[in-house]
């Protein structure tokens, strides 16, 4: 079962998150075991279904993606009582805004959680300059330095920003999309406290291990 409540990232679980330092605060309600597939648990499923392609849209199997992100929201809305306190950033996707592929998914969980509970603050600030393949479709994943270079910061959407920003994502992998995120923000907002939180996060294979 997918956890209805926050856990922290802790020491044990930095070590599959290697980008990750002692003082990042970071936050997930499951664990996607990699290379399992879609039923090996129901966090494998809601993330399978979350990331569906956009090329999709007009299949039959797109109204999963569309459940996913709604019951995502739904858990948001009844696991963080203090929603009001955080301004909640999500991590642009890997294809920019202009590409056939762009997919809002993460903007769609945030508008249909602020729709619950109608109190909520987030604010697309952070994008990308240009598209890059998924982190998940290629051999050598980008540095934190490599993925902030591609940042760009709507700094008109800094104004009035809560003391408390949750950058928001649906996988911790690396680590690495958190950590340029965290550098990028604190550059124009250096007196928030920065925070992760994640869906789920990717733990390995126990047949990886041996």
């Amino acid at each position: 079962m997918m956890n209805s409540r926050l856990t922290m990232v802790d020491g044990l679980d930095r070590q599959d998150h290697f980008f990750l330092n002692e003082e990042d605060v970071c936050y997930y309600y499951g664990e996607y075991t990699a290379r399992k597939g879609f039923g090996y648990s129901e966090t494998n499923q809601t993330i399978s279904n979350l990331k569906k392609s956009v090329a999709k849209k007009s299949e039959y199997e797109y109204k999963y993606k569309e459940q996913a992100i709604i019951k995502i929201a739904k858990l948001l809305a009844s696991s963080i009582k203090n929603g009001n306190e955080f301004t909640f950033v999500p991590v642009p996707p890997s294809k920019a805004r202009d590409h056939d592929l762009y997919d809002d998914r993460l903007c769609q969980i945030l508008k249909h959680y602020d729709y619950l509970t109608g109190s909520i603050d987030w604010r697309e600030i952070v994008c990308q300059q240009t598209s890059l393949v998924a982190s998940h479709e290629r051999q050598d994943r980008p540095t934190p330095e490599q993925l902030a270079n591609n940042y760009v910061v709507d700094q008109e959407k800094l104004a009035g920003v809560k003391n408390n920003i949750l950058i928001f994502d649906d996988m911790l992998t690396t680590g690495s999309h958190y950590k340029a995120m965290q550098s990028t923000l604190s550059k124009f907002a250096p007196h928030t406290k920065i925070m992760g939180l994640f869906i789920a996060r990717r733990v390995p294979n126990a047949d990886d291990l041996f």
